[in-house]
Order: structure tokens, then sequence, then C-alpha cells
């Protein structure tokens, strides 16, 4: 829906300037958390007594998560302009581990200004980046040697690994049970605080935006900081550009996804192919991703390269993808160090963000206008998933409202 300034828009009370603070809050919140500016509307009356319609929720919403956006931008300029080597911004206290993850989703969009209706829709990646603070412990010795008995669960793995069947009626012993272990979590670094940012701009600006928001969190400062991602190239991309200081680690579940697919390439009975991927995926846990690598290129050249225009399934072209994937990766899969370091080895922290994200704004019946509305709502729902209180604070802080003094000083250029 536009948003574009009018004058009646005071009058018409499509500018929030009537609502105080608070309650305006309470409005934009249920924008973003609900389901849809419907169901907003629902929950203020019947849990609130605040009486608003979807539509003005809808303009509401916009309206905030365009200021949130611009504000982010300005944020954004204020670190980019900063000269050459930029000294990096100390917070007190100063995060022990500094982690930053990075994920895609998406949201489907539609021509805006078109008129009534759907028109050009189509589906758009959306980018969501992680920042959290956290309390680690490095460790003279591997704290977790052996692979997590979940990954060597085939009914546990089923959602996760396309094809994977359930445990035979009499399953025999082997490498399963030899290179696994009950997962024990205390190893892993505990997330203090955290924040949120998202964008459906390229993946160059956001890595700006990322870079922006790290240091205001005073990451660059902290002893120890981890960058994670999946084998997107984009993501190292981010990485090398803005992060360069950060150790890069590929998500642990990743590479399984992929020894599970090459596991069944080479093996045509499953429980074979099964017991196979254990193995693998024990030795990359353990950071054997050499020998591995090893092991797959011997099965590979045993096939043969893989034809031009071959289905996508066929053997040969399956093992090809696999090492490559792990041939890119290799130097961001280390993990028995980075748990040594007291790192962690998954991004399911960003993960469970990107799916928080796409509760509000995936949906087959779901279509938000290209342009800054679109990206408006992205800001609200990332600033109601973070811990900073940004969306009070901004609400605090908006220039014309009536509810405080006026400042000579830009509530956009004081807002932390």
């Amino acid at each position: 829906m536009s948003v574009l300034f009018f004058p009646q828009r005071p009058l018409l009370k499509l500018d929030g300037r009537a609502y105080s603070p608070l309650v305006l809050e309470r409005i934009v919140s249920a924008g973003g958390l609900a389901k849809s500016f419907v169901s907003a509307a629902k929950l203020l009356k019947l849990i609130g007594e605040i009486d608003v319609s979807s539509r003005q929720i809808n303009n509401l919403t916009v309206l905030v998560g365009e200021e949130l956006a611009r504000e982010r931008d300005r944020q954004t300029a204020a670190y980019a302009d900063r000269p050459l080597p930029r000294t990096a911004t100390l917070v007190e206290p100063i995060p022990q581990l500094a982690c930053v993850q990075v994920d895609g989703g998406r949201m489907q969009t539609r021509a805006q200004g078109a008129g009534p209706g759907v028109h050009e829709a189509h589906w758009r990646e959306t980018k969501t980046a992680g920042f959290f603070r956290m309390q680690t412990t490095s460790h003279a010795a591997d704290p977790h040697p052996d692979l997590p008995r979940c990954f060597a669960d085939r009914r546990a793995m089923q959602g996760l690994l396309p094809g994977a069947q359930d445990e035979p009626a009499a399953a025999e012993p082997g490498a399963a049970r030899r290179v696994v272990a009950d997962h024990d979590p205390s190893w892993r670094p505990a997330v203090l605080f955290r924040t949120c940012r998202a964008s459906l701009e390229t993946s160059e600006r956001f890595g700006q935006m990322m870079a922006a928001e790290a240091d205001a969190r005073g990451f660059f400062a902290a002893p120890r900081r981890a960058f994670l991602g999946d084998g997107l190239a984009y993501n190292w991309s981010i990485h090398r550009r803005h992060f360069p200081t950060f150790e890069p680690i590929v998500d642990f579940v990743h590479p399984v996804e992929r020894l599970h697919a090459a596991a069944r390439a080479v093996h045509a009975k499953y429980d074979s192919a099964w017991s196979q991927y254990v193995a693998w995926a024990g030795a990359v846990w353990q950071g054997q991703v050499s020998e591995v690598i090893q092991e797959l290129a011997g099965y590979s050249q045993s096939l043969g390269p893989a034809p031009r225009d071959v289905d996508e399934s066929d053997p040969s072209r399956v093992l090809a993808e696999s090492l490559t994937y792990l041939r890119n990766n290799q130097s961001r899969m280390d993990y028995s160090r980075y748990r040594r370091a007291g790192l962690p080895v998954s991004s399911a922290l960003v993960e469970s963000l990107v799916k928080e994200m796409n509760y509000r704004v995936k949906g087959t019946e779901k279509f938000w206008n290209d342009g800054p509305a679109g990206e408006a709502i992205l800001q609200v729902r990332a600033a109601l998933l973070s811990d900073d209180d940004r969306l009070a604070a901004h609400l605090r802080q908006r220039p014309g409202r009536p509810y405080a003094r006026a400042s000579k000083k830009s509530p956009l250029a004081t807002a932390a």
C-alpha cells in the first residue's frame, strides 16, 4: 500500500500523531506480531480495548517501518562515511563472544501503484542477519568429539534429509554405533542478547547494514568473533568485505545434507548408504574434511564425469556437486577447532529468526508492495525480534509528536 504523504493524513489520523507513543507501540506491535492486520485489529480490540481498523493498522505499521528503515540507512551511512581505518566502537561490557549469523527467507511481492488487485506477483528473497552477544568457554580438548546422536537417528533426520528412511526392523550394528554420542549441549556458547536486521536490498547493501549494526553493538572490539552462514557465495562475500576478522564457519547442517546425498549416490542399498553417511558426518564433525573429500573424489573418479545436461539426481552429478561444495568450504569446516575455541558450529539461531520473520511476511495469500512498503514490514518485524527495544525508543523520539517538548536536535540524528 502506498504511504506517500498528503496534507489530509494528520486530519485522518493516519500518521499516528494522535496516539500516545505507548498506544502507537501497541498498534504497530500488533501489526508486526499478528499473522495479519485483520487479526491484529481483533487482538487490539479484545485485549487492549483499542478500536482501530485493519487498514489503519496497515498504514501505521508501514509508516513506522519506513521511519525505521530511514534510521537504519542513516546509521549505515554514518558508519560507511567514517575515515579508514575505522576505529571499532567500544561498549561496556565488551562482548566476550560476538557472533554474526546470516540466512535468507522469502516473501511474495506485487507491483506498487498498479490499481486494485495483485499485479506482477513474484517471490523475492529476504535477507536476515542475527547479532548475538554470547558467553563462552574455551577448552583444551574437543568438548564433544563424537557426532551428536541426533545426526545418526533416521527418524529425527527425516525432516532434514530428503529420502531418509526409517530404521530397518533388525538394525545391524555398524559405523553409526561407533562414531556417535549422546548430545551434551553444555559446551555451546550461551546467548545473552540478540538484535536483528532484515531487508530486501542487495547483498552488497545488506552487508553494509550488517557491518553498521555489528559496530554499534561493539562486535569488532570483542576478543572472540564468529561469522556463520550456509554455503551461498554472497554470505562469504559479505564476510570477506565487512567481517574479515571474524572466524568464518559453515553451519554443520549444510555439509550433512551434502554427505547424505553423496552416500545415497554411491550405495544402492539404503542401509549401506546411511552407515556411509554417518561415518562421513562423524569425520567432518571431527574436522577430518580432507579425508572425506579424498574418499568422495575416489568414488567420483570411478563413476566418471557427469554428462552434460544430465538429470540432477544422477549419481555422478550428485557426487560432483558434493565435492565442489566441500572443497569450496573446507577452510570454514574445522569444527573440532571451533568447539575447542568455544565457538558455535550451527547457524540455527538465525534460521530460527528467519522462521519468525517468515511467519509474518510469507504466505501464498500474502502480497507485499515492492519498494519501501515491503521493506517497512521487515523493519517492524526485525525490531520486534530484537532485544534492544528499538521500536519503543523510536516512537518516543518521533519528530512532531505532541506528547513531549520538542528537542533542538533532530531525533533521527540522536537515536541510538
